[in-house]
Parts: C-alpha cells; sequence; structure tokens
C-alpha cells in the first residue's frame, strides 16, 4: 500500500487551503472528501493582514476600514476588514497533484490514516458531541438588505463588527441573554446585518435572533416590511471539537487552534497557519498542541457563564483597548505572554463588579 506523506481528511476551506500549500510545497498528499469541489455558501470574513502573500489580491472581494465595537461607547478597531470571494479562493487553492479519494470519514477512519500516511490532519471542522442544542455554538441569524436600507444601522461607519447594545432599545439587558449586530458590506453591493449569539450553550434560537434582529433595525427606523423579503443567511458553528483528540494525527481549522472561542472561528486564521502546517511537516513533525489554547477555552468558559450585563462590560473594555491589545486577543496565533498581557489590560478595563463576574464565571468547575 502506497504511503503518503500527508493525509488531509476534509476539504472545506481550512483544510484545502493546508492540502494546497503541502502539495505545492513537494509533498505527496492525499485528500479525503465526499465533495471536495462543492461552493462554500458561507461568508468568509477576516482580517486582512492575515491572508498569507501566496494568495493573490483578486480574493480580496470587498473590504471596510476601522470596523467599529459598540457597547457603552463606539470604538474603531484599527484594522481592515475583509470579505473574500469564494469562487477565487478556491481556483487559487487548486487541488491540482492531490491524491483525492471522494468519500466521507468518521474518526476511525481518520485514525486509520496514520497506516498509511506520515502525517494526518483533521480538517474535518468542528462538530459538537452529545445532544447538539448543550454544545457552546456560535449562531447567527442575517438578512442581506440594499445598502440605502442599512444606512441608518451604519451611521458614518463602514462596517460594525459588534453592537452589544439590548437589540430593544433597553438600557441594561437584566436577565436576557445577550447577541449583538454584525453589519458588513458585501462584495454584491448589499450590506448584511447579522444578530449573532456569540457563545451559547444551547443560545437564542433562529426564531428568536430573527426577531431580535427585526426588533434591533425598528429602533434605527426600519420598518418589517422592509426587510421582510430579504435574503436570509443563518449560521451554527459548534466553539468545541467533538470527542478526544486522535493519537498521530493534528487538528486543523474549525477543529482545532485555530478557533478562538473569544471571538469564533475565521478561515483567515486557517489562512495564516497553513504555512505553519507546512514547515513543521518539512522538518518531519507536526505541530505541538497549541499552549494559548488553554487560555482561550477557559475564555469560553467564562463567556458562558457571564451574565448579560458584564458581557456587555467586557465587550466594552475590549472596544478601549489598543489596536495591539486586541489583535492580541482577536488572534488565534497570538503568543502566550501577549495574549494574557492583553487579557489582563481588558481585566482591567472592567468595573470592580464586572470584573468579580467574569472571574467567578471563568473559575466555575
Amino acid at each position: 500500500m502506497k504511503r503518503f506523506d500527508v493525509a488531509v481528511a476534509g476539504l472545506g476551506p481550512a483544510g484545502r487551503a493546508v492540502a494546497h500549500r503541502l502539495a505545492a510545497a513537494g509533498m505527496d498528499v492525499l485528500g479525503i472528501d465526499p465533495h471536495p469541489e462543492r461552493s462554500w455558501p458561507q461568508t468568509l470574513g477576516g482580517w486582512r493582514r492575515q491572508l498569507p502573500m501566496w494568495l493573490p489580491s483578486e480574493v480580496v472581494a470587498s473590504t471596510s476600514r476601522d470596523p467599529q465595537i459598540r457597547a457603552s461607547g463606539s470604538y474603531p478597531i484599527r484594522d481592515e476588514y475583509a470579505i473574500l470571494d469564494n469562487s477565487a479562493v478556491q481556483r487559487a487553492t487548486t487541488l491540482a497533484g492531490i491524491t483525492l479519494e471522494e468519500r466521507l470519514v468518521d474518526d476511525e477512519g481518520v485514525a486509520a490514516l496514520t497506516e498509511r500516511a506520515r502525517f494526518v490532519v483533521d480538517a474535518r471542522g468542528a462538530r459538537p458531541a452529545g445532544h447538539p442544542g448543550r454544545m457552546p455554538h456560535q449562531s447567527a441569524h442575517g438578512i442581506l438588505v440594499p445598502p440605502e436600507v442599512a444606512a441608518p444601522v451604519l451611521g458614518e461607519a463602514e462596517a460594525v463588527l459588534m453592537d452589544w447594545r439590548p437589540f430593544d432599545g433597553s438600557l441594561r439587558w437584566g436577565k436576557t441573554a445577550s447577541t449583538f449586530l454584525y453589519v458588513i458590506p458585501m462584495p454584491d453591493g448589499r450590506v448584511l446585518l447579522e444578530e449573532t449569539c456569540l457563545a451559547g450553550a444551547p443560545g437564542p434560537d433562529q426564531a428568536e435572533l430573527r426577531m431580535r434582529l427585526v426588533r434591533r433595525l425598528e429602533m434605527f427606523g426600519i420598518a418589517p416590511a422592509d426587510v421582510a423579503d430579504a435574503e436570509v443567511e443563518r449560521v451554527s458553528i459548534p466553539l468545541v471539537r467533538e470527542g478526544p483528540a486522535i493519537d498521530g494525527v493534528f487538528r486543523f481549522g474549525a477543529a482545532g487552534a485555530q478557533n478562538n472561542p473569544f471571538s469564533g472561528y475565521t478561515f483567515f486564521a486557517s489562512l495564516a497557519a497553513a504555512d505553519v502546517v507546512v514547515e513543521a511537516a518539512t522538518r518531519g513533525e507536526m505541530p505541538g498542541r497549541d499552549k494559548p489554547l488553554y487560555v482561550r477555552q477557559r475564555a469560553l468558559h467564562g463567556l458562558l457563564n457571564l451574565s448579560p450585563e458584564n458581557t456587555f462590560a467586557l465587550f466594552d473594555a475590549f472596544g478601549r483597548l489598543t489596536a495591539q491589545q486586541q489583535r492580541a486577543v482577536l488572534d488565534a496565533d497570538t503568543p502566550m505572554p501577549r495574549l494574557v498581557a492583553a487579557m489582563t489590560r481588558q481585566f482591567s478595563l472592567m468595573p470592580a463588579r464586572a470584573g468579580m463576574g467574569l472571574a467567578r464565571a471563568t473559575l466555575l468547575p
């Protein structure tokens, strides 16, 4: 039986990118996916600075500068947010030279790949274990509207990464689970308005998110009739990986260290990390466990246990960090010392009572 250099299970955006880069480095790659050339329906957005040099510029379909965080105030994130052209990304990450097996593979099948390849990369995504309603998810309900409809929401901002103000105009969230509004101009000229639960177990369902979005837009003078026929985007992204790690298998993408529990998963983190995998494989090894991952997992634990009011305070404090500190919190590959320093500063900017609430929520078993 032929033995490959690397086997990649799952050829969605992350798996395809790392398989492409491994093959470009001259490695003999086996790719396994039931539909390796399927189109990607999801919106791929993230920080433009994370895009690697090997990707052509035409993969960027639209950009927004200094997107805002809104809480007690409006805080710009001094960075450039990009939306990718999915088809252009697929063309740039060709699977030429890769041996393809078009089939579904489960955990047992992934473990068996260690007999067929020196290294195995699991890029099948983060999938929930047990009852899916109880696993931590990021979920969202969005609509695509003409720019003139979205104009009152954007105001002077080019984009809004998170608007944490209560959806119904209340001064405080009280005991209502908090969600935020995500507002991003899309490549086709429309604007995506998305009510988002950053982390819930289970969190609000799609009907609840839809209701909140409509109510929130009414606060901006946008009537339900103005968005009744808008195209809908639904999002559900597990924030933890199903099952225990498999010996000899490196998780990548939403299944691995590129999943940032604080801000959710972004394909851009996988693009930025693809060549880290290639360099390790070239040396005859796979990357080890990502040390900052534990810190981020505790942050997710704290977020799941945090009260709505303290969640609001947490992100208000995030908005007041320096640009460098914001990047440290947002980027999945931030080294441990910088990550801890930035999160400590964010904690210090919270009101004392909210900070103690965060500490209790994080330390809960």
